[in-house]
């Protein structure tokens, strides 16, 4: 595999992992919206978080290879 090959593999992981996040904050925003539950909110949240910090360490470890 050539090092151009894993950036693209890194930058699109790193991007299709914008979009789950984005999908998980958009559907706690839409519970929170017809339910005014915060619980759910704050726990697609946290789970959006844990997924960024995830996927920024591999985004780097990627990058260094």
């Amino acid at each position: 595999m050539r090092d151009s090959e894993s950036v693209d593999v890194a930058t699109w992981m790193l991007a299709l992992s914008g979009v789950v996040i984005a999908f998980l904050v958009g559907v706690g925003l839409l519970q929170l919206s017809i339910t005014g539950d915060l619980g759910s909110f704050f726990r697609n949240l946290g789970i959006g978080l844990l997924l960024l910090l995830f996927s920024v360490g591999f985004y780097r470890k990627w990058r260094e290879t």
